[in-house]
């Protein structure tokens, strides 16, 4: 079936009720500009980092092919059975603007429009998104528009404003984690270090922090993960964002009481309660020994060199989340 139909060759468009008007008109320039952004919006979800970023710009996309249905059509207001803009609509996109914008430092002054590709296209975006506004400020000049679309159009140049900003922090984020790397490695490549089998390499350190984080991710759980050495001296903690705040002070704990005890967490609870061999260690320590899974030693060949502790979810998700990692470093239990 061919998709041309040629009935636009003189210049005119059909709306909804089969009226056919100017390609001018305010009403096709005000949807056909929205046409524009939806497409902006597709390269922004296809550059992205943040997965929450990419799902929500996926779903404004969705938004704006309602928004254009009701610009299209001649009534005033949507049918019952028509998809349509909603103060709800309008809420999530606030709700987005407050959690990135938390994420990151204030500005007070006009900034350069990204810094990165990412942000650089959703500045793009913002920028029709704005073109839009007018357009649309023109035809509710002609035709009541319902405010609602004012608004949600307002509030969505804001959000991807956000989300701009919030994608070149995460750029410069990952240039200075990049620039860290670059120089341990040069440096240990001037000065090698002998490995020490007794102790955790910097690559198993990282191998295991990255499989944590992935499980932590593949299960949707935000949590702090932290590796202490043979000695309970911290070597790295680890938050994810939106991690519970007592997290920070539970997974460090985990870590260290592993070594310590030289057992994992969980495996010490029975041993504490009353009448049992470590009955009281938890309240003699104040606090420094956990008592409940997510927390396991680290061995090879029968020597301890450190613990990991994870904390964020359920018992059983910090312990499924640490389990993975070490497995990642076929790090194995004491024989």
């Amino acid at each position: 079936m061919a998709i041309y139909t040629r009935t636009g060759d003189a210049g005119t468009t059909a709306l909804f009720s089969g009226q056919r008007v100017s390609k001018t008109h305010p009403r096709v320039e005000a949807y056909g500009t929205l046409d524009e952004l939806n497409s902006a919006l597709s390269l922004c979800a296809c550059a992205v980092r943040s997965p929450e970023a990419r799902a929500l710009l996926e779903k404004i996309e969705l938004q704006i092919f309602w928004f254009c249905a009701e610009l299209a059509s001649e009534s005033e207001t949507p049918s019952p059975k028509q998809r349509y803009i909603s103060t709800e609509e309008i809420d999530a996109l606030e709700q987005a603007i407050d959690a990135a914008m938390a994420k990151i430092d204030s500005v007070h002054s006009f900034i350069l429009p990204g810094r990165c590709e990412a942000a650089a296209r959703l500045h793009f975006a913002r920028t029709l998104a704005r073109r839009a506004e007018r357009r649309l400020v023109e035809l509710n000049e002609q035709i009541n528009v319902r405010q609602v679309l004012l608004r949600y159009i307002n509030r969505l140049s804001d959000c991807l404003f956000a989300l701009a900003r919030f994608e070149d922090n995460l750029e410069h984020q990952q240039k200075i984690i990049h620039e860290v790397t670059t120089r341990y490695r040069a440096a240990t490549q001037t000065h090698p270090a002998k490995d020490d089998p007794m102790s955790l390499s910097f690559h198993e350190l990282h191998q295991l922090a990255k499989a944590a984080l992935t499980r932590a991710g593949e299960i949707g759980i935000p949590v702090v993960i932290s590796v202490v050495d043979a000695h309970g001296i911290e070597m790295l903690t680890w938050r994810m964002p939106d991690a519970l705040l007592v997290s920070s002070s539970l997974a460090p704990k985990k870590a260290w009481t592993a070594v310590a005890m030289k057992s994992a967490t969980h495996e010490l609870s029975d041993a504490v309660q009353p009448g049992r061999a470590l009955y009281g260690l938890d309240a003699h320590m104040e606090g420094k020994v956990v008592t409940f899974g997510g927390g396991f030693p680290l061995w090879r060949d029968n020597n301890i060199l450190g613990g990991l502790g994870v904390s964020g979810g359920s018992v059983e998700q910090d312990m499924d989340i640490a389990q993975t990692a070490i497995a990642a470093i076929n790090m194995g239990k004491k024989q």
